[in-house]
C-alpha cells in the first residue's frame, strides 16, 4: 500500500482492486476507535486487547484508531518471525546489504545539521566530528519526527504548523531487563513470546507502565546465550520524560533504575512463578540508555501511538517542506514495528527511484 496521504487516487485504487469489498467496508470505520466496537463485551475481555494493541500501537482500545487495530490484532493470528541474533542480526544484514550494493556505512558519526543552497534544497549533511556528506540525490533521515525537523533541520526552518504538531504529540519510553535462563526452565515455558497482562485496573483508564510486560526468550536455535543458557528480555513501558529530569547526579538515575527493576522482578516472578531461581539479571535499560545509543528524543521507542489525530490522511508523510528530504521509521506512515518500518522504507525508495510511477504506467 502507497502512503495514502501522497499517492494518486488512481495509485491507491490500483492497491485496493483486489479486496474492494473489504475496502469499502474498511472506509465506515475509518473515524472511529476500536472501542466503539467494544462498548458490548466485558472490561476483562477489553483489558485483553489492550494489553496487545498496547504493543503493537502504542494506545489501548478507546484511543486506537480502528484500522490500524485491525491489522494489529490480524498480524500475529497470521504467524510472526524471530530473527537469529535478534535486532543485532537484523542490522548485520542490512549493513552488509549496503556494502555490498556500493554503499558506505560510518559508525560512530553523529549527524549534526543539514546545509541548504539557496533555493532551499539539502546540498550536504555535516556531521558532528566536522566531516560534511555531499548529498548527490536525496537525504533520508530514519530518525525519529521530533529529531529531524529540530536538529537536522532546525527549528527555525520547520514550518510552524509542524512544530505545532510536533509538540502535541508524544511516544513512549521502555524499560529493559536482559536475563539469562536456564535451558530446562526455558523448554518448559508454554511459548518463548509472553505477553502478560498483570493488572486489570478495572474502572480506570489503562496504564500500560503498572499493568503488563512482554516477556521474550530467544529460541532454542538461537545461540546468544552460553552454553545451557538462553537470553531473555522482559520489556515494559515507562514515562520517558521522568528519566530526564529531578535527577542531582548519576546515583539518583541508578536508584531510579535500581527500584524499577525490584518492582518488574517482583511482577515477572508473581505473574510466572515457574520461573524461579532458572533466571537471573544480567543488565537493564532506560530511555536514558536508549538515548545514549540512538540520540532519539528522551530514548522513546516504538513510534507515535496510533490514534485518531496521526492516523490515515492526518498521519505524517514521508515527504517533507524540503523536496530531497525525506522520512523513514517508526514514526511516519504507516506506522511502528519491523514491517511499518519496511513499508515506510520501500515507500521512500519507490518515490526517489521513480519505480511507483513506472509500476503505474505499466498498468
Amino acid at each position: 500500500m502507497p502512503d495514502i496521504r501522497t499517492a494518486s487516487t488512481v495509485r491507491v485504487a490500483k492497491a485496493a482492486i483486489h479486496e474492494y469489498k473489504i475496502a469499502l467496508r474498511a472506509l465506515g470505520g475509518i473515524n472511529n476507535t476500536l472501542g466503539h466496537y467494544l462498548h458490548n463485551t466485558s472490561a476483562r475481555f477489553r483489558r485483553f486487547v489492550d494489553v496487545q494493541l498496547q504493543i503493537f500501537s502504542q494506545r489501548p482500545s478507546e484511543e486506537c484508531a480502528f484500522l490500524f487495530a485491525a491489522v494489529a490484532l490480524m498480524l500475529p493470528r497470521r504467524g510472526m518471525y524471530s530473527i537469529k541474533g535478534g535486532a543485532a542480526g537484523l542490522t548485520d544484514k542490512l549493513t552488509e546489504a549496503i556494502q555490498k550494493n556500493g554503499g558506505t556505512v560510518r559508525f560512530n558519526a553523529t549527524a549534526l545539521r543539514i546545509a541548504y543552497d539557496e533555493g532551499g534544497r539539502a546540498i550536504a549533511v555535516d556531521l558532528l566530528n566536522g566531516d560534511r556528506i555531499e548529498v548527490s540525490r536525496a537525504v533520508v533521515s530514519n530518525l525519529t519526527l521530533w529529531d529531524t525537523y529540530g536538529r537536522l533541520v532546525s527549528n527555525d526552518k520547520t514550518p510552524p504548523e509542524i512544530r505545532k504538531r510536533l509538540r502535541a504529540v508524544q511516544g513512549w519510553g521502555a524499560y529493559l531487563m536482559y536475563l539469562g535462563i536456564e535451558e530446562r526452565a526455558a523448554a518448559g515455558l508454554i511459548a518463548n513470546h509472553i505477553l502478560a497482562l498483570t493488572d486489570f485496573q478495572e474502572g480506570k483508564q489503562f496504564d500500560p507502565e503498572f499493568g503488563q510486560f512482554m516477556f521474550a526468550a530467544a529460541p532454542d536455535w538461537d545461540t546468544r546465550g552460553p552454553e545451557g543458557k538462553r537470553a531473555v528480555t522482559v520489556s515494559t513501558f515507562t514515562e520517558a520524560s521522568q528519566w530526564f529530569t529531578y535527577h542531582e547526579s548519576e546515583e539518583e538515575l541508578e536508584a531510579q533504575d535500581q527500584v524499577m527493576m525490584e518492582r518488574q522482578w517482583e511482577l515477572i516472578h508473581k505473574a510466572m512463578p515457574e520461573l524461579g531461581s532458572s533466571v537471573e539479571i544480567i543488565e537493564t535499560a532506560t530511555p536514558r540508555t536508549f538515548f545514549d545509543y540512538t540520540r532519539r528524543k528522551l530514548g522513546m521507542v516504538g513510534g507515535i501511538g496510533q490514534s485518531l489525530d496521526v492516523f490515515g490522511m492526518r498521519s505524517f508523510s514521508h515527504r517533507t517542506h524540503i523536496p530531497n528530504l525525506f522520512l523513514t521509521g517508526d514514526t511516519v506512515f504507516p506506522g511502528q514495528g519491523i514491517a511499518g518500518v519496511t513499508q515506510s522504507g520501500l515507500i521512500v525508495a519507490d518515490e526517489i527511484t521513480g519505480r511507483g510511477k513506472r509500476k503505474i504506467s505499466r498498468g
